[in-house]
Protein backbone atom coordinates (compact mmCIF):
# COMPACT_ATOMS: atom_id res chain seq x y z
CA UNK A 1 0.00 0.00 0.00
CA UNK A 2 1.29 3.42 -0.81
CA UNK A 3 0.95 5.87 1.48
CA UNK A 4 1.40 9.71 0.24
CA UNK A 5 4.14 12.03 2.04
CA UNK A 6 2.69 14.47 4.08
CA UNK A 7 3.84 18.28 4.83
CA UNK A 8 4.57 19.90 8.02
CA UNK A 9 1.72 22.30 7.05
CA UNK A 10 -0.75 19.41 6.33
CA UNK A 11 0.06 17.21 9.27
CA UNK A 12 -0.56 20.26 11.44
CA UNK A 13 -3.55 21.73 9.97
CA UNK A 14 -4.81 17.92 9.56
CA UNK A 15 -4.95 18.54 5.74
CA UNK A 16 -3.39 15.86 4.18
CA UNK A 17 -2.07 15.23 1.24
CA UNK A 18 -4.35 12.62 -0.38
CA UNK A 19 -7.13 10.28 1.36
CA UNK A 20 -5.09 7.63 2.71
CA UNK A 21 -3.10 10.24 3.98
CA UNK A 22 -5.52 11.08 6.91
CA UNK A 23 -4.88 9.65 10.23
CA UNK A 24 -8.51 8.24 10.98
CA UNK A 25 -9.60 7.30 14.65
CA UNK A 26 -8.58 3.45 16.07
CA UNK A 27 -11.01 1.60 14.68
CA UNK A 28 -12.22 3.14 11.76
CA UNK A 29 -10.93 3.67 8.48
CA UNK A 30 -11.70 5.83 5.88
CA UNK A 31 -13.50 4.00 3.40
CA UNK A 32 -16.27 3.76 6.37
CA UNK A 33 -15.87 7.06 7.21
CA UNK A 34 -16.42 8.21 3.71
CA UNK A 35 -19.59 5.69 3.65
CA UNK A 36 -21.23 5.91 6.80
CA UNK A 37 -20.15 9.54 8.24
CA UNK A 38 -22.61 12.39 8.86
CA UNK A 39 -20.22 15.01 10.03
CA UNK A 40 -22.03 14.86 13.73
CA UNK A 41 -18.88 15.92 15.83
CA UNK A 42 -19.81 13.81 18.56
CA UNK A 43 -16.25 11.89 18.23
CA UNK A 44 -14.81 15.25 18.61
CA UNK A 45 -16.46 16.25 21.50
CA UNK A 46 -15.90 13.40 23.43
CA UNK A 47 -12.47 12.58 22.32
CA UNK A 48 -10.82 13.27 26.19
CA UNK A 49 -7.00 13.92 24.50
CA UNK A 50 -8.60 16.55 21.97
CA UNK A 51 -7.17 15.43 18.98
CA UNK A 52 -10.07 14.39 16.85
CA UNK A 53 -10.37 17.25 14.25
CA UNK A 54 -13.11 17.15 11.83
CA UNK A 55 -11.73 17.84 8.23
CA UNK A 56 -13.77 18.46 5.31
CA UNK A 57 -16.35 16.83 7.27
CA UNK A 58 -14.62 13.80 8.33
CA UNK A 59 -12.80 12.99 11.11
CA UNK A 60 -9.30 12.94 11.45
CA UNK A 61 -6.58 12.86 14.28
CA UNK A 62 -4.00 15.63 14.92
CA UNK A 63 -1.37 14.52 17.34
CA UNK A 64 0.12 17.54 17.70
CA UNK A 65 -2.53 18.41 19.98
CA UNK A 66 -1.50 15.02 22.01
CA UNK A 67 -1.72 11.46 22.26
CA UNK A 68 -4.91 8.79 21.24
CA UNK A 69 -5.39 6.73 24.26
CA UNK A 70 -7.74 4.28 22.87
CA UNK A 71 -10.18 4.83 25.58
CA UNK A 72 -13.22 4.24 23.06
CA UNK A 73 -15.12 7.43 23.47
CA UNK A 74 -14.87 8.05 19.70
CA UNK A 75 -16.21 4.57 18.46
CA UNK A 76 -19.02 4.71 21.88
CA UNK A 77 -20.71 8.33 20.62
CA UNK A 78 -20.92 7.49 16.89
CA UNK A 79 -24.24 6.95 15.96
CA UNK A 80 -23.36 5.74 12.37
CA UNK A 81 -21.85 1.92 11.87
CA UNK A 82 -17.99 3.46 10.89
CA UNK A 83 -16.38 2.16 13.88
CA UNK A 84 -15.44 -2.22 14.44
CA UNK A 85 -16.56 -3.58 16.99
CA UNK A 86 -13.89 -4.90 18.74
CA UNK A 87 -12.02 -3.18 20.86
CA UNK A 88 -8.24 -1.38 19.59
CA UNK A 89 -4.99 -0.76 21.21
CA UNK A 90 -2.93 -0.16 18.54
CA UNK A 91 -2.77 1.64 15.23
CA UNK A 92 -1.45 0.22 11.52
CA UNK A 93 1.73 2.80 12.28
CA UNK A 94 4.52 3.68 14.37
CA UNK A 95 6.80 6.57 15.44
CA UNK A 96 9.64 7.31 13.39
CA UNK A 97 12.59 9.62 14.52
CA UNK A 98 14.62 11.86 12.11
CA UNK A 99 17.50 13.19 11.28
CA UNK A 100 16.62 16.44 12.58
CA UNK A 101 15.94 14.60 16.26
CA UNK A 102 18.46 16.84 18.78
CA UNK A 103 20.18 13.64 20.54
CA UNK A 104 20.99 12.84 16.59
CA UNK A 105 22.53 15.85 16.01
CA UNK A 106 24.56 16.09 19.51
CA UNK A 107 22.14 18.09 21.57
CA UNK A 108 21.22 16.53 24.76
CA UNK A 109 16.54 15.90 24.60
CA UNK A 110 15.20 12.94 25.82
CA UNK A 111 11.55 14.58 25.77
CA UNK A 112 9.56 11.97 23.36
CA UNK A 113 10.83 9.53 25.82
CA UNK A 114 9.88 10.68 28.78
CA UNK A 115 6.05 10.99 27.19
CA UNK A 116 5.86 7.95 25.53
CA UNK A 117 3.34 5.79 27.71
CA UNK A 118 4.32 2.44 26.10
CA UNK A 119 8.17 2.93 27.09
CA UNK A 120 8.75 2.16 23.55
CA UNK A 121 11.63 4.74 23.22
CA UNK A 122 14.79 4.68 24.98
CA UNK A 123 18.55 6.28 25.05
CA UNK A 124 21.01 4.07 24.50
CA UNK A 125 24.48 5.72 25.69
CA UNK A 126 27.32 6.98 23.00
CA UNK A 127 30.96 7.58 24.24
CA UNK A 128 31.12 11.77 23.65
CA UNK A 129 27.63 12.79 22.93
CA UNK A 130 24.02 12.82 24.25
CA UNK A 131 22.22 9.34 24.61
CA UNK A 132 20.26 7.91 21.11
CA UNK A 133 16.90 7.39 21.18
CA UNK A 134 15.70 4.26 20.27
CA UNK A 135 12.85 3.05 18.89
CA UNK A 136 11.49 -0.52 19.44
CA UNK A 137 8.97 -0.79 16.74
CA UNK A 138 7.47 -3.88 18.32
CA UNK A 139 5.99 -2.14 21.51
CA UNK A 140 5.13 1.05 20.26
CA UNK A 141 1.01 1.30 19.06
CA UNK A 142 1.54 4.87 17.23
CA UNK A 143 -0.16 6.62 20.08
CA UNK A 144 1.13 10.02 18.86
CA UNK A 145 1.85 11.01 22.29
CA UNK A 146 5.81 11.45 21.51
CA UNK A 147 5.31 14.17 18.24
CA UNK A 148 3.58 16.99 20.11
CA UNK A 149 6.37 16.49 22.76
CA UNK A 150 9.45 17.23 19.72
CA UNK A 151 10.76 20.63 20.13
CA UNK A 152 11.93 20.19 16.44
CA UNK A 153 9.05 17.90 14.90
CA UNK A 154 11.76 15.10 13.80
CA UNK A 155 9.11 12.41 14.72
CA UNK A 156 6.64 11.30 12.15
CA UNK A 157 4.54 8.50 11.43
CA UNK A 158 5.03 5.21 9.28
CA UNK A 159 3.12 2.27 8.61
CA UNK A 160 4.05 -0.96 10.61
CA UNK A 161 7.13 -2.54 9.31
CA UNK A 162 8.51 0.74 7.35
CA UNK A 163 9.71 2.39 9.79
CA UNK A 164 13.16 0.85 9.54
CA UNK A 165 14.28 3.96 7.19
CA UNK A 166 14.19 5.56 10.54
CA UNK A 167 17.34 3.80 11.28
Amino acid sequence: MSHAPMSRRQFLSGRPAAADGRICPPGTSMEALAAACTGCGRCEERCPTKIIRLVDGLPSLAFMRGECTFCGECAASCPQPVFIAERIDRFAHVAAIGDTCLAKRGITCQSCGEVCPQQAIRFRPRIGGPFLPELRTEICNGCGGCIASCPVNAITLQPYGMEAADA
